[in-house]
């Protein structure tokens, strides 16, 4: 808990108007859009003691330098639309919501780039790119209320994505301010940065034994650094401006054809990344399909199987592209829907969660498959999640492979089935990584999979740069680098409590049934007098503040390995 003093000095910082430590705006401040199951927030100090607005590179700079001092946790946070544990504060501190850093500093049509403030919104930009007949070239399904320097710093693929790449492709720089409080630009760091990670030779990163080794091939190639800080979930610094590519805004036309199989479909859309190229190519599930039917917002298509494809280009070109596309969908048995469908579909591409009045609540897990794996992933999927009800959507990227997205139907507000359906998510991705596939992010959740997602090359330059500028973990610990969770003042609270009270009542227990071997040998804990009760209750108070230690040091994934059994046999009883 901060200081009303350390609140104070925040404050003038970043100007009284962008700070609060009003218990709504932390409360609304402490979680992303993935529904936490209410008893982690009993267990976990999963509470910013602030919210920080800053409105310039030199305020971020200032406040992380304070913050460093006084060994402040620093959140970074964009609109927290991802679902994956990012923007989750671990250690309490303070949440760092960029989205007042918002301008439009400089387009380059010269250049084809934009440079942009962290925390603008991608439907803003696009929009205003569209006035000068440009736009972007690959942007997130969360485009309407996600921020630019939230999607980089999550990582991932979006629309666009199928022929542009994901957000790593469309970065040209980035302006970051390290945890040091250091202003730089990636792709021109300043030499002595380069030098300082280059020379010092780190055996170690805390809480990671499995990666004692030393990488000492961090040369030349290395000097640009903006890869290192794209989908690092803020953990190595915080993104202040981008600088993305952009392309001439031409013409879209969106194609929906649906089939009657799986087997169809997944055919279909091979044949259609190995003869096109398309601008986005997006499916949905039967189940999917019929769970927007039962939300009154029905595809209308002809079979339950359904395939978006999108071209951009000039009209002769897409005419092209069309022509082939119609061919592979009749090859394979599918059918062309009505233009109209075509429309609909593209427009709903920002709402994939129109089917949560379902849950109400919808519990979310991505991954990336293999586009040629996904039909023996689907058949494991519905094998292991039997009895489970979800809908299963994705889009194909450039390399080929499959953002595979579930939603199960939940409902928070039942607690302890809720709480057991977390392994839900993690089980998801396994199954995907067993089809060859990755985690799709990184977050608080997915760390267990940080040196499979980054390579051991890339984690480990990445360790190094977060010892060099960190060495304190002050800047989203617990993203991408596993550590410890810290428990709530409530449970810690509640730990003594039930130590301070159960080991008199163990002891006088014990008194009964071998009280001779006791007193034989700790007579000082026979429960005969008060000074014996004072010393028995002394001892619980140890072990409880003992047990509160041990738990404050045991990694995340630790607790989500041998907690997940346990999740799983609960779902199965309690659902």
């Amino acid at each position: 808990m901060l200081r009303e003093k350390q609140l104070k000095k925040l404050a003038d910082i970043v100007g009284e108007d962008n700070f609060s430590a009003e218990k709504y705006m932390r409360k609304l401040y402490s979680h992303d859009v993935g529904a936490l199951p209410g008893i982690v927030n009993d267990i976990l100090k999963a509470e910013v003691d602030a919210v920080v607005q800053p409105t310039s590179s030199e305020v971020v700079s200032n406040l992380i330098k304070y913050c460093l001092e006084n060994k402040i946790p620093i959140v970074p946070r964009g609109h927290a639309t991802s679902g994956y544990g990012g923007a989750l504060p671990t250690h309490g501190g303070i949440a760092v919501e960029m989205t007042r850093m918002n301008e439009i500093y400089n387009l380059d049509l010269e250049n084809m780039t934009v440079e942009v403030g962290a925390g603008i919104i991608w439907g803003a930009l696009l929009e205003a790119l569209e006035d000068h007949g440009v736009t972007i070239r690959a942007y997130p399904s969360s485009a309407p209320s996600s921020t630019v320097g939230g999607w980089v710093a999550a990582g991932g693929s979006g629309i666009g994505s199928t022929k542009y790449g994901g957000i790593k492709d469309q970065v040209v720089d980035l302006e970051v301010v390290l945890p040091t409080g250091q202003i730089i630009r990636t792709s021109n760091p300043p030499p002595d940065l380069i030098e300082k990670i280059s020379k010092d030779d780190y055996e170690f990163f805390p809480n990671a034994s499995t990666y004692v080794w030393a990488i000492d091939d961090f040369g030349l190639d290395d000097v640009d650094l903006t890869p290192y800080f794209v989908d690092s979930n803020g953990s190595l610094g915080i993104i202040t401006k981008v600088v993305l590519r952009i392309i001439p805004l031409q013409e879209f036309r969106p194609f929906v054809a649906s089939f009657e199989n799986r087997e169809q479909m997944f055919w279909a859309m091979q044949d259609i990344m190995k003869r096109t190229k398309p601008f986005y190519l997006h499916f949905i599930t039967d189940g999917f399909n019929e769970m927007l039917t039962e939300v009154n917002m029905p595809t209308h298509s002809k079979h339950p199987w359904l395939i978006l494809c999108v071209y951009e280009g000039s009209s002769e070109s897409i005419s092209q592209e069309e022509r082939i596309f119609r061919e592979i969908v009749s090859k394979n048995y599918g059918v062309i829907e009505p233009d109209e469908v075509g429309e609909h579909e593209w427009e709903e591409r920002f709402y994939p969660m129109r089917i949560k009045r379902l849950g109400p609540s919808l519990a979310p897990s991505e991954v990336y498959v293999p586009l040629e794996n996904m039909l023996s992933f689907l058949e494991r999927a519905e094998k292991h999640f039997k009895g489970e009800r979800f809908a299963v959507e994705g889009a194909v990227n450039n390399l080929g492979e499959v953002a595979v997205l579930a939603w199960f139907l939940d409902d928070e507000r039942r607690t302890i089935p809720f709480l057991m359906g977390w392994y839900r998510s993690l089980d998801f991705i396994d199954i995907g990584i067993k089809e060859n596939g990755r985690a799709y992010s990184i977050g608080m959740w997915n760390v267990s999979h940080s040196l499979n997602f980054y390579g051991k090359k890339r984690y480990a330059n990445m360790a190094r740069l977060k010892k060099s500028t960190d060495p304190k973990m002050i800047v989203n610990p617990n993203k991408v680098f596993s550590g410890p969770l810290q428990l709530s003042i409530r449970m810690s609270l509640l730990i003594l409590a039930v130590a301070a009270v159960a080991v008199p009542i163990g002891l006088w227990i014990a008194g009964l049934y071998v009280g001779d071997l006791i007193a034989a040998y700790v007579p000082w804990l026979i429960m005969d007098n008060p000074l014996s009760v004072l010393i028995a209750f002394a001892i619980g108070i140890f072990l409880g503040v003992a047990v509160n230690e041990l738990v404050n040091i045991v990694p995340i994934t630790f607790v989500l390995t041998i907690g997940r059994p346990f999740l799983r046999l609960g779902r199965k009883i309690f659902h």
